[in-house]
């Protein structure tokens, strides 16, 4: 009887891990993508927690919400519904001179389920994948949000390791990490982005991602660190189309990282 009980428990545990995750799937040798779910225990008020997993392929990279000069994001769709991803902090590419931001290697990209979801749930991610090649890809997952609110917490360390890596939103105090202010100066078409930052320890390693619309992007910042080290000014070029626009009085999300781990997320008004 004991032994049937054993053999009862582990079928039931095998079955509730397959159950929350969906197969690996390849695509053209390029990446292998799966949906996994987090267990209950990671739940909140938004909704249970699930992710869109990759493993890319040596060379292959795949992108952030903002992938600069090139690329396109993940995305993320629930019956139909955009969802936003809690994207992980970026890596910066340069290729040919061209900035982009994204991953490599392998992802794991947390969302929230919504609360009304229920029964089969289909999941759509779109996402693009670049080498020499850049290659578009869409896929639909199936699962059940039964078999989500029965997830095991065998993924839960993962999802923990993943989500400490999404940028705070916010001031940040808990990393000791401040963006102190922001300006632009110059005049339009040679503007730049001035930040003024402040951490905890050391900024030698810090790096700074700006964010207005698709007419701008920005190059590497120039840090020039001031006082002891733990504050610092960054300098971003600001490059726009052929028809430049003004930076100032824009809305600009910054994410700034300490280059150690860890980052904060900010929404900041430019002044005019």
């Amino acid at each position: 009887m004991r032994i049937f009980l054993v053999l009862a428990s582990v079928i039931f545990y095998t079955t509730t891990i397959a159950a929350s995750e969906t197969k690996w799937v390849d695509h053209d040798g390029m990446l292998s993508t799966r949906l996994v779910a987090a267990s209950a225990d990671m739940s909140n008020e938004d909704g249970r927690l699930l992710a869109w997993e990759a493993k890319l392929a040596s060379g292959w990279k795949t992108y952030w919400r903002s992938p600069g000069e090139a690329g396109l994001p993940v995305r993320i769709f629930i019956n139909k519904k955009e969802v936003a991803p809690l994207y992980p902090l970026p890596e910066r590419f340069e290729l040919f001179g061209i900035q982009t931001f994204g991953y490599s290697h392998q992802l794991l990209l947390p969302f929230r389920l919504p609360q009304d979801a229920d029964g089969q749930l289909k999941i759509d991610v779109d996402f693009m994948v670049c080498k020499e090649v850049c290659v578009p890809f869409k896929h639909e997952y199936k699962m059940q949000v039964n078999d989500i609110e029965t997830a095991s917490f065998k993924n839960d360390i993962r999802f923990e390791t993943w989500l400490k890596k999404v940028p705070m939103k916010g001031t940040g105090a808990q990393y000791g990490l401040e963006i102190l202010k922001a300006r632009v100066a110059g005049k339009i078409g040679h503007q730049k982005l001035i930040v003024d930052v402040r951490g905890e320890t050391n900024l030698l390693r810090a790096d700074i991602l700006a964010e207005v619309n698709d007419m701008f992007h920005f190059g590497i910042p120039k840090v020039q660190l001031l006082e002891d080290g733990k504050t610092a000014r960054m300098v971003l070029s600001a490059m726009t189309g052929n028809t430049p626009e003004n930076l100032r009085g824009k809305k600009v999300r910054l994410t700034f990282t300490d280059g150690k781990g860890a980052a904060i997320d900010r929404i900041i008004d430019l002044p005019k």
